[in-house]
C-alpha cells in the first residue's frame, strides 16, 4: 500500500512540474508575442491549465461511466 501511495506522489509530482514548465512557457511565449502584461499573461496560463483540467476530469467521468455501463 505504501509503495503505491509513493508511486502516486510520483506520478503526480511529474505531473505538476511538467504543468508548470508547459503552462509557464506558454505564459512568456504569450506575454512576448502580445506585449500584454505579465498578469495577462498569468490569467492565460491559468486558463489553460482549468480547461485542461476540467476537460480531463470530464473524460474520466465519461470513461468511467461508459466502463460501468459496459459492465
Amino acid at each position: 500500500m505504501a509503495e503505491q501511495w509513493s508511486r502516486r506522489w510520483v506520478r503526480w509530482t511529474a505531473v505538476v512540474v511538467v504543468w508548470l514548465v508547459v503552462y509557464g512557457t506558454a505564459a512568456v511565449v504569450w506575454r512576448a508575442l502580445t506585449g500584454k502584461t505579465w498578469l495577462d499573461a498569468l490569467v492565460f496560463a491559468g486558463l489553460a491549465v482549468v480547461v485542461n483540467a476540467v476537460a480531463q476530469w470530464v473524460a474520466s467521468r465519461a470513461r468511467r461511466k461508459a466502463t460501468a455501463r459496459d459492465g
